[in-house]
């Protein structure tokens, strides 16, 4: 039996301080137990290089972190596991105590209880590595790695996987997702381009899961998320990696009309499948005051030489701001992690069929009516990210190969609205807004002509979706044929519903 240890750090510089800072008040009204319990027993399982964190010391606060403080809970206890044998024993606990938990890999998400708990929190942060193996051309990722340490570890070596589009996003979360990239045109979803991963299933026993072994599992967590136990490793395909192009450009609201015919136009015409672009609507308050919706875009071109007129529509259209560049490496171009947000905030999505600049503008409206109605309740912004994909990206798996999507042809494009606020009394009414937003916008492109229909599944991206009230149905992501044969592996793999008493969307 090892000893309890109690952690009680000092963060290293003035940045983790400052980090620490919006989880602390957060926590300072919680009261906590004395160590017992699962936590207790927990500490006495798993093996030396295994660390156990008790509320008010650092170690558990920056553990709990997440991206948006909205999404953080305040569990009994943080371990942190050293191998697959440390999670099995903590799985087996958590059944016999029957104790909700939590695994978190990177925290990005905006779902509380989604990679946080008030019973027990599983952190991957020791599954944090990137291993090259340039000769069988693979990539081994652990599960508590995020995109930035991914990029950083294969710089300079001719190879790259497909991955996150924000670098602060962590792969576990993403890629159990689904995962939509830069290169997604080219090379299809994240989890189109997995080989294999590592998984410690409900009754602690450590398998893999691919294409040849275990294949139904494979389907089911390819899209699946933690249905059907924790994942420790991924290995994805490698590709090769040249320089890039890329960079954002901001326009005044004045310029909205030309920027949405310039996104259809590209969605219509584009057929370099390493060209994405991104296309956000955004409402910003100045002086306490919301304007009308401006747009930025990004533009990515994955390739050292820039073809003639790519992107021309765009740079002809006035900027308030330009850094496109390039070339330049993809390192440089995915930038830095950034850390915590500081905010509150909640995504939503929708998926539909091409755009058309009135769909478009019918978005624009969503925006601008519900920034007036959320400044006064601390909204800092409000965004939609339209997300165009060529009709042939998802072309190089088919639909039985991955629980998301249901549906590859046509391709949905998805789209990510996102509110970010700061006044913890107002979580309720973002939530309600959002909702009644996406349920605007939903109707109005079906007005258009525009939206597949729900029934048939992937009318929504799981890693955008609101969940609670007024959120998202999982039949939504899946498809009713995906889902009974998701359920069916669930009823094999997890009979006790161990990954139940754990948040998330659930089969």
């Amino acid at each position: 039996m090892r000893p309890l240890r109690t952690y009680a750090g000092k963060p290293k510089n003035l940045d983790a301080i400052m980090m620490l800072l919006g989880t602390a008040l957060l926590l300072a009204a919680v009261v906590h137990a004395s160590p017992s319990g699962p936590c207790t027993t927990i500490s006495t399982l798993v093996s030396a290089n295994a660390n156990v964190y008790w509320p008010n010391s650092t170690e558990y606060t920056l553990a709990i972190e997440h991206w948006l403080l909205s999404s953080i809970e305040a569990p009994q206890c943080v371990v942190e596991p050293s191998s697959a044998a440390d999670i099995g024993a903590i799985l087996k606990n958590v059944d016999a105590t029957h104790t909700p938990f939590a695994v978190k890999g990177g925290g990005h998400t905006s779902n509380k209880g989604f990679s946080s708990t008030t019973g027990v929190h599983i952190s991957l942060a020791q599954f944090n590595y990137t291993n090259l193996d340039a000769g069988a051309e693979t990539v081994a990722i652990g599960a508590g790695t995020k995109w930035i340490s991914v990029y950083t570890a294969l710089d300079g070596t001719g190879l790259n996987v497909v991955g996150g589009r924000n670098p602060a996003v962590g792969v576990a979360g993403l890629t159990l997702g689904g995962g939509y990239s830069w290169k997604t045109n080219a090379h299809g979803l994240v989890i189109d381009n997995l080989l294999k991963i590592n998984i410690v299933l409900p009754n602690g026993t450590a398998t893999t899961a691919s294409a040849t072994h275990n294949a139904d599992l494979f389907f089911a967590l390819k899209g699946g998320f933690n249905n059907f136990g924790v994942v420790t490793e991924f290995t994805f395909r490698a590709i090769p990696q040249d320089l890039v192009y890329g960079g954002h450009l901001t326009y005044s609201a004045a310029q909205m009309a030309a920027v949405n015919a310039a996104v259809v136009t590209f969605e219509q015409n584009n057929t370099d499948a390493r060209a994405a672009i991104v296309h956000g609507i955004t409402s910003t308050p100045t002086n306490g005051t919301f304007g009308a919706p401006f747009p930025a875009v990004q533009l990515f071109y994955d390739g050292s030489v820039l073809p003639e007129g790519m992107f021309a529509d765009f740079f002809v259209i006035p900027t308030v701001s330009n850094d496109f560049g390039g070339p330049m490496s993809f390192l440089t171009w995915s930038g830095t992690d950034g850390g915590v947000s500081g905010l509150r905030g909640v995504f939503h999505a929708f998926s539909t069929l091409p755009h058309t600049p009135e769909f478009l503008q019918d978005v624009v409206d969503e925006v601008s009516a519900f920034a007036a109605k959320l400044g006064p309740r601390s909204a800092a912004f409000l965004s939609v990210a339209i997300e165009p994909f060529m009709q042939s990206a998802l072309n190089t798996s088919n639909a039985a190969s991955s629980a998301y999507p249901p549906v590859r042809i046509p391709v949905l494009l998805p789209s990510n609205i996102f509110f970010g606020y700061t006044d913890a009394t107002q979580d309720g009414a973002f939530h309600t807004a959002i909702a009644q937003m996406q349920a605007n916008i939903i109707a109005k492109a079906a007005a258009r002509g525009i939206m597949y229909p729900q029934s048939d599944g992937g009318s929504i991206y799981p890693n955008y979706a609101l969940a609670g009230e007024g959120g998202a149905y999982v039949r939504e992501f899946w498809g009713e044929d995906h889902l009974k044969r998701m359920k069916e592996v669930r009823e094999r793999i997890d009979p006790r519903g161990v990954m139940r008493l754990a948040g998330g969307w659930k089969v």
